[in-house]
């Protein structure tokens, strides 16, 4: 049987307000969950111009038409508007996704600084960004997280040491191909990393001419009957410009009899199967601006 775990990253404040209920409706027409993953902070959106200088970043840019897909209010919060808190103006968009079936967890806190500045962070500065994000996903969905994924697929070891204290059942910090335990300084951790292991839309769309409809293919051919497939989508893309082009995708994988899974449910079987502990390494992969966190 061929399954899929389509892993939902909700970035910024119009992703949740406008993209949150537009996937919903996608995913209620062929019947299928996911695992949304919310950002609850400051929508800091405007300060990622900073990776102008980074390798890739304005040819990302160019081929998916970036300001069409976040709108040019998004990509002004933090530098000529201020940032607003997500959660306070979303919680109740949030809480849609729950009460739809589908899983819940969290992505971040503040998005765009994590994402850029991550290896600059004092461990301070990343203990209080993990403190705040589970303290408003506690207040918006009155429980604990269960699930955490972070921002760009990428963490580094004291990342990974501050999230384990959570006690999470599970966390998405990389790219890779199976499921695995991280190692770090020598010590293996017991949060289980659940890997992205598909590309996805925007890093696919116009590389190499690609188009919607060929990167839908390609991303329905790499199914592998049997094996984890985690594919990542953001609530600004599909669930904005792209929609339509979503809406083919999950009507392909039900032509092909591929059934959605959400982690949590596919957690216990991943589990089961004792995966190995590893290192985590970092890698360029195309499609991307920088690095990515990478099953070792």
């Amino acid at each position: 049987m061929k399954a899929i775990s389509l892993r939902v990253d909700v970035d910024t404040l119009e992703g949740s307000i406008r993209g949150i209920p537009t996937l919903l409706r996608l995913l209620d027409k062929h019947g299928m969950r996911a695992s949304f993953y919310f950002s609850f902070g400051p929508d800091n959106s405007g300060k990622a111009l900073r990776r102008i200088f980074r390798r890739g970043f304005l040819a990302k840019m160019r081929r998916t038409n970036a300001a069409k897909l976040y709108g040019f209010k998004t990509m002004m919060y933090g530098v000529l508007l201020p940032a607003p808190t997500i959660w306070k103006r979303a919680a109740a968009e949030m809480r849609q996704a729950r009460e739809a079936g589908h899983e819940v967890g969290i992505h971040a806190w503040d998005h765009v600084q994590y994402h850029d500045l991550l290896d600059r962070k004092s461990r301070q500065w990343l203990s209080d960004w993990y403190a705040r994000a589970h303290e408003a996903y506690g207040t918006v969905f009155g429980e604990k997280a269960r699930g955490a994924v972070s921002p760009a697929w990428r963490c580094n070891d004291t990342t990974l040491e501050l999230q384990e204290a959570y006690g999470l059942d599970y966390a998405g910090d990389c790219r890779g191909t199976a499921p695995f335990f991280p190692i770090v300084n020598g010590r293996t951790l017991k949060t289980l990393q659940v890997p992205t292991t598909l590309p996805t839309l925007d890093e696919l769309l116009g590389l190499e001419g690609r188009t919607p409809a060929q990167v839908n293919q390609e991303v329905w051919d790499l199914v592998r009957e049997d094996a984890l497939n985690v594919y990542a989508l953001h609530t600004e893309v599909e669930g904005g410009a792209l929609f339509e082009t979503f809406d083919a995708f999950l009507g392909g994988l039900r032509a092909r009899g591929v059934v959605a899974r959400t982690h949590a449910e596919w957690l216990p079987e991943l589990k089961a199967a004792n995966p190995p502990a590893k290192a985590v390494a970092r890698r360029d992969i195309p499609g991307r601006a920088g690095w990515v966190s990478w099953e070792g």
